[in-house]
């Protein structure tokens, strides 16, 4: 790195932290408007009573042990432990990974794409309004955006210098990522997939595959194993999965919200059973209604596809309160241009697929994984990185092309004269 990029470097991150501590310090601080059990656990945690909640369906029932994935509550659990329970500190360590995923989001459009492309990228990270707006709020979504960069900065220097210290830091990674959300768990077949068309030797395949599922399983196993002394029986993810799966996929989905949102059930049915127990009864409620409804649940898949890409949020969602109309036109100023461009350096870079597969498995995969469950606008958060780098490279390329017409004109007219 020379001098001028590390200056780039530290002006765009500069800015880029400034900006969260700014939107931070205007909030009020002093209460988490999220919830959504996530400061529960970690207060918790920090209070020496362990990783639980209390009954979501019957406040004084039996505890929850494992109703939400583990790393975003450790990640709270651990700045409450160093500065105390205080909402603003918890912010401020959103607002560090949030301005460390600027640099990462830089380093990986740089090597995937070009230089350029990657300080455009890491220009349009700094200062994109969805990564500023959700340091604010004690949601996993920074979290999560942030472990899935770190799993491909290492990811794809490792396999293009076959190094396996950063092979291994990949599948570390990967395995945080699970356990801040589940979904990534089967991410590691794509990564197999990418592999293979990188055309690795079979001994290298096998042994990079290898260490990153043994980097893994290093991170899941422990939630495994104490769930299992628990609970007595498998739990892989979070106990909250089945009522995620229900939710969305039931007779009043789509009815009360847009999001498709519908809490139809009675807590008492719930009443001295095990969390393991409630969950099982919500999967097999969710898994009935879309084998005897597919032509509704295909509905359903179609309006979640639509809630996942659309480029404003509604308003009867939001943290704390709803978005307002200023929301939705801001929204709708820098979303919509990100995703035309992000089309156009899809198209142009499509020469380079082998190598960019990986980007496009993890956009594929991710949002495919939520849209056949359960998607809202936010849940789009952590792959919108990848869609700002295609669109750096749409508009390098672009740029690229009105130099060399400049140039061309400029040498036609001299020729002229």
């Amino acid at each position: 790195m020379n001098k001028k990029e590390g200056l780039f470097i530290f002006l765009v991150l500069c800015i880029a932290m400034c900006l969260r501590l700014l939107w931070i310090f205007h909030l009020d601080n002093s209460v988490d408007v999220w919830g959504d059990w996530w400061d529960e656990i970690a207060s918790n945690l920090i209070s020496g009573r362990g990783f639980v909640v209390e009954n979501p369906f019957n406040p004084g029932d039996i505890p929850y042990y494992s109703w939400r994935p583990p790393a975003f509550p450790l990640f709270l659990a651990g700045i409450y432990a160093v500065f105390g329970h205080k909402f603003l500190y918890a912010k401020i360590g959103l607002a560090l990974i949030s301005t460390f995923s600027v640099l990462l989001g830089y380093f990986i459009a740089k090597r995937l794409f070009n230089p350029f492309t990657g300080r455009l990228t890491a220009i349009a990270m700094a200062i994109y309004p969805t990564f500023i707006f959700f340091t604010g709020y004690l949601a996993p979504e920074t979290l999560t955006l942030f472990l899935i960069l770190l799993t491909i900065f290492f990811l794809t220097g490792g396999i293009h210098n076959s190094n396996s210290t950063s092979i291994l830091l990949a599948g570390l990674s990967l395995g945080c990522t699970v356990m801040c959300r589940t979904i990534m768990a089967l991410f590691f077949i794509f990564i197999f997939i990418w592999l293979l068309l990188m055309g690795k030797s079979k001994k290298e395949l096998w042994k990079s595959f290898f260490i990153i599922i043994t980097g893994m399983l290093v991170i899941i196993l422990p939630w495994v194993v104490r769930n299992y002394k628990i609970h007595r029986t498998i739990v892989f993810h979070s106990t909250d999965a089945g009522q995620a799966l229900f939710i969305n996929n039931n007779p009043e989905s789509f009815k009360i919200e847009p999001s498709g949102t519908a809490f139809v059930y009675n807590p008492s049915e719930f009443l001295h059973l095990s969390e393991v127990e409630t969950t099982r009864i919500f999967k097999a409620r969710a898994k009935d209604f879309i084998v005897h409804n597919p032509a509704t649940y295909l509905k359903y898949v179609g309006k979640r596809f639509l809630n996942f890409w659309r480029p404003v949020p509604y308003k009867v969602s939001g943290p704390g309160k709803a978005y307002s109309y200023l929301h939705q036109i801001i929204s709708g100023i820098y979303t919509i241009p990100v995703f035309i461009l992000a089309l156009l350096g899809l198209f142009y870079s499509k020469g380079a697929w082998r190598k960019l597969f990986i980007i496009y498995a993890l956009i594929i995969y991710y949002s495919g994984t939520y849209i056949l469950v359960r998607a809202i606008i936010r849940y789009r958060m952590p792959v919108e990185p990848y869609l700002i780098m295609f669109a750096a490279y749409g508009i390098a390329v672009l740029w690229q092309r009105y130099n060399i017409s400049k140039a061309i004109h400029k040498n036609y007219g001299e020729k002229v004269s």
